[in-house]
């Protein structure tokens, strides 16, 4: 396992959405392939995806056991055949965070179908229920992840540059948590072996 010294955090570069592709090849443009990262921020650790989705889904399970919520999501199980995010192929990605095919990253629809299934519940509906702050259907709404507050609220990051961006409205949200706390790390540049300073300065290496 590599030093987390190696990496360097550079920016804060907040919510992608449907330039996530865009972001991701001018990065590559700027230090190469496989030389920068994006992780989240928790405190003093430095989490990667995994552990940062594992948050995410966490959060969502707390809302779900959450006495006061359950018959929100027992009426999505009684109405929705299934739930999606950003386009329907995001049905396709079933339990599996790692497969996203629609242009933004959408973990909503996942951290649910996770959720119902550790939980050994299947939708009983034969409604396709979008998971969005903008979705027609009001247990979509309810259930976007900027209603769900993130477990530890006060490691949410400050808002970026004074600005208040639509998933900065809801302070203490799993939305806010997520684009906040993501962090752009680059690698650092080792120290020069002595036979590359010979090579680049000259003379005599140093010892």
């Amino acid at each position: 396992m590599r030093s987390t010294n190696e990496w360097k955090t550079i920016g804060r570069p907040g919510w992608f959405g449907e330039s996530r592709d865009e972001f991701i090849k001018k990065q590559d443009h700027l230090y190469g392939q496989g030389n920068w990262r994006i992780r989240h921020k928790l405190g003093p650790r430095t989490l990667d995806f995994n552990e940062a989705v594992q948050l995410y889904e966490l959060s969502y399970e707390l809302d779900f056991n959450h006495p006061d919520r359950r018959y929100i999501w027992n009426e999505l199980v009684r109405t929705a055949e299934d739930v999606w995010t950003e386009q329907l192929t995001d049905l396709k990605s079933g339990i599996d965070y790692s497969i996203q095919l629609a242009p933004a990253a959408h973990y909503e629809d996942i951290s649910i179908r996770r959720i119902l299934d550790k939980n050994h519940l299947k939708f009983k509906g034969d409604k396709l229920i979008r998971i969005r702050a903008d979705s027609e259907d009001l247990i979509g709404k309810i259930l976007s992840s900027i209603h769900i507050p993130f477990i530890y609220p006060g490691y949410i990051e400050s808002s970026i540059n004074d600005k208040m961006p639509w998933w900065d409205r809801h302070k203490g949200s799993l939305e806010c948590f997520w684009h906040l706390n993501k962090i752009l790390q680059v690698k650092r540049k080792p120290p020069l072996s002595i036979e590359e300073e010979f090579a680049i300065y000259g003379g005599e290496p140093s010892s």
